[in-house]
């Protein structure tokens, strides 16, 4: 089956704000629909919440030229033909790699996961927080959380080691024992602050210790995870993806591999760093914190793969859900279950699309700069 267009939409920003560290500047988010169109009528979607309008505008010709009157399933060689063999991903490029997997899965009236071959079929997710400015609102969402099912909390920090510290034993002592615990710094702190951050992490059975140093501090991240029990989990804004990821794993590094795959290249890099990192007894917990799209696509190969312990949603519930008719919810249990419907198994809401809608972005005739 052929591809027949490619089209994207400027959806309006998010009412809310966000950030993810005190230091950070607070700021709403905008998003872009893409559509992939095959010429038996089915449409693949992606929301992204990293690509820019401009940006995506610009890249259109390209991509048109890339894809359409192409067999649906050249999805490899599409994949690396747009970003330059995965040296040269951007958000664009993976925003249409998996719309396009969510175009063959609902081809084949299948979910994706199925298609890349099923481990699982469920999958224990943790919520994953916002920055808030009280120690007090951490713990009340932590307990509306555990209200809801989930038995995992991460969470993103102040981004100060003393005041993550009291941040974390406050939290430790409001939920007990019913939940593992995750710190997420976003490469906030230097040596010695994460060194005394995760010495106090291991002393209260925190589950992993994500970004405490910049992702570039090579030699820092090694020796954190050499000096600490709880895992350490990096690697999240190395952007250039898969090309990069063997430096932090062939000398232990890290732990665990954090990765976007809605910057890296979609599904097809996704699939490619799992497979690294098993051959390496990495675990590949990528990052898939975003729309429920990019939640989806994340989860998609999370359920076909091994080394792969959670899925991350946003919270508070539905923050960056806008538009769909179903998402991704956490069960009782604190798992979230296999979409049944095919492709990514989450539909867009055409009507609430329509609504949200800014302005369709243009195709133009004419050459971009960024390839031709």
């Amino acid at each position: 089956m052929k591809i027949t267009d490619v089209r994207a939409q400027q959806l309006k920003s998010t009412d809310m704000e966000f950030k993810y560290t005190e230091a950070w500047t607070p700021s709403q988010v905008g998003m872009i629909l893409f559509r992939v169109t095959g010429e038996d009528g089915h449409e693949g979607h992606c929301v992204t919440w990293l690509a820019a309008a401009g940006q995506t505008e610009d890249l259109l010709p390209r991509i048109r030229r890339a894809l359409v009157g192409r067999d649906i399933h050249d999805v490899e060689a599409i994949s690396l033909e747009l970003t330059g063999r995965l040296s040269a991903p951007n958000a664009v490029y993976s925003a249409i790699d998996i719309a396009l997997w969510d175009l063959i899965g609902k081809h084949h009236e299948t979910p994706v996961y199925q298609l890349l071959g099923a481990a699982r079929h469920e999958l224990r997710a943790y919520a994953s927080t916002v920055y808030y400015p009280t120690i007090q609102e951490y713990i009340d969402l932590a307990l509306e959380c555990r209200a809801e099912g989930f038995d995992a909390y991460k969470l993103h920090p102040f981004g100060v080691p003393d005041k993550d510290i009291a941040l974390c034993r406050a939290v430790r002592e409001a939920v007990g024992d019913t939940m593992d615990l995750m710190l997420d710094p976003v490469n906030a702190y230097d040596r010695q602050g994460a060194m005394k951050v995760g010495r106090v992490l291991d002393e209260l059975d925190f589950y992993w210790f994500e970004a405490p140093i910049p992702d570039t501090d090579i030699q820092g991240l090694a020796e954190l995870t050499s000096k600490l029990d709880l895992p350490v989990a990096a690697a999240e804004s190395v952007s250039g993806g898969l090309l990069q990821y063997p430096q932090y794993l062939s000398t232990h590094v890290l732990d665990s591999l954090r990765g976007v795959g809605d910057w890296v290249g979609g599904i097809s890099a996704m699939r490619k760093a799992a497979a690294l990192c098993e051959a390496y007894g990495v675990k590949y917990e990528p990052h898939s914190y975003g729309t429920t799209s990019i939640q989806a696509a994340h989860f998609a190969v999370m359920l076909s793969i091994h080394n792969c312990d959670f899925l991350e949603l946003p919270v508070p519930t539905g923050i960056l859900d806008h538009g769909m008719k179903n998402t991704l919810r956490v069960e009782k249990d604190g798992t979230v279950a296999a979409p049944t419907l095919p492709g990514l198994g989450y539909e867009i809401d055409e009507d609430e699309m329509d609504n949200l809608t800014v302005r369709e972005l243009a195709v133009s005739s004419g050459n971009t700069l960024h390839g031709l």
